[in-house]
């Protein structure tokens, strides 16, 4: 099997120029621009679309299917990617403008979507073809869903949670799935795969006062913002309480190889340096996240003039929720710690999801294939401390092996996800490519 560089470049290319934008208001979404991709995908891969059914799901979700022979005896492997991007930003502060896929003279990839997500959608699709024009067929179902609004995190029309409750009217069930993140790098020269077994939940609060208003030179001691900022002052001052959770004891075990100095000796036994890891997570935000339910105050709103109190201020926060703990545990510490004439009610959230298994064949099949690609890799469980539409798939999975991990090799030449400068490096395109090749040839494999 040969694999073209240049045309899995182009077919990412192409699929980066077409301003796939997501919107909270549903009503908002791009469709057009959706189906400009759709009409691409059709063109760009001939016998993806010969081979497997493909059906639009919702606004403009896609879900294909590669039915097999059925000679394997394990559920059908999931893939999901989403097609939406967040917006571009301010175009005066981009390198080169964020939908062209230009490809500099370093053979780097500019433009938003490059990584996150769409070379995954480009890197299933190619290693598909590729298969197809093999010969190849699976011996089990492989299914692509590819929503639309992922970069939202749900809300009212969550395209992921339209895509799983029809596969769950179909009775569907899955072996594995499979989304964005993770994937493998170079630390002093040690290969390191990050596997993400898990994720936080996600919540967005308004909190607000309200009040009679009136002219601002007649202020009362304590406006309604001016309360409204004592509160949020009381919650940063007041936080969830710290707790060990086993999908981070796991992941801080399996990175002491990888850390220096203090972190070194309190990961390799964390419940027993449990105080001093508390004590840490004080002044180091990446060990807070790990240990914590978070809360942030992101967006506030006040009168719309200067010289108007306001009869309504609110603000919101945005929260990441530990596994094991859940909406209800998060309201009832806001609760305790609000001060009187503060309310709040949740604009958009969700539980964190199951926690999936490092003791499955699926697990276990996508460690040998990058085993087999990176002799003496170490591999790392982790948890994810944003979300993807992965989460709508665990109860459609009762193997529990949902996974976030992309076959990608890091490159100092790719970066920018969510900035301005979005930009991947072209060299590690193919070997994303390879990693889903064998991984789709592999699955349905007895062990």
């Amino acid at each position: 099997m040969t694999y073209d560089k240049e045309l899995f470049v182009k077919h990412l290319q192409g699929m980066v120029q077409i301003p796939t934008v997501s919107s909270a208001d549903p009503d908002q979404t791009r469709v057009p621009e959706f189906e400009k991709l759709h009409k691409y995908l059709e063109e760009a891969y001939p016998l993806v679309h010969k081979t497997l059914s493909r059906e639009v799901i919702g606004k403009c979700a896609l879900l294909y299917i590669w039915k097999g022979t059925g000679k394997s005896d394990k559920l059908p492997l999931l893939m999901t990617a989403h097609q939406d991007v967040v917006p571009e930003g301010d175009h005066s502060m981009w390198k080169y403008p964020p939908f062209s896929g230009h490809i500099d003279e370093e053979g780097v990839m500019w433009g938003r979507g490059c990584t996150d997500s769409k070379c995954n959608i480009q890197a299933y699709l190619d290693a598909i073809e590729l298969l197809i024009a093999d010969g190849f067929t699976p011996d089990y179902d492989l299914y692509l869903a590819f929503g639309y609004n992922e970069e939202i995190m749900g809300g009212p029309g969550a395209a992921g949670k339209i895509i799983a409750d029809e596969l769950k009217s179909r009775g569907v069930q899955f072996g594995m799935a499979i989304d964005e993140c993770g994937g493998i790098s170079i630390e002093d020269g040690k290969t390191i795969a990050t596997i993400i077994v898990s994720e936080k939940g996600y919540a967005d609060y308004e909190f607000y006062v309200e009040d009679p208003g009136g002219h601002s030179a007649f202020p009362p001691v304590h406006t309604a913002l001016g309360k409204l900022g004592n509160a949020i002052w009381t919650l940063e001052n007041n936080r969830m309480e710290t707790k060990l959770v086993a999908p981070v004891i796991a992941e801080m075990k399996a990175r002491v190889p990888f850390v220096k100095g203090e972190l070194k000796e309190l990961f390799k036994d964390p419940e027993g340096n449990w105080e001093k890891i508390k004590a840490l997570a004080e002044t180091d935000k990446s060990v807070n996240q790990m240990v914590r339910t978070t809360t942030a105050a992101t967006m506030a709103k006040g009168s719309d003039q200067a010289n108007i109190l306001p009869e309504r201020a609110s603000v919101i926060t945005n929260s990441r929720l530990l596994p094991g703990e859940t909406l209800e545990d998060l309201e009832k510490h806001f609760a305790s710690v609000m001060p009187e004439g503060v309310k709040f009610r949740l604009v958009k959230g969700h539980n964190p999801p199951a926690i999936s298994t490092t003791d499955s064949y699926g697990y276990r099949l996508v460690t040998k294939i990058v085993e087999e690609k990176y002799p003496g890799v170490t591999f790392i469980p982790s948890m994810l401390a944003g979300g993807t539409d992965s989460r709508y798939y665990c109860d459609l999975t009762p193997t529990k092996s949902v996974y976030r991990f992309t076959g990608i090799l890091s490159s100092a030449k790719t970066g920018g996800a969510h900035q301005v400068n979005e930009h991947i490096d072209t060299s590690i395109i193919v070997d994303n490519v390879d990693f889903y090749v064998r991984l789709f040839k592999g699955y349905g494999d007895a062990e």
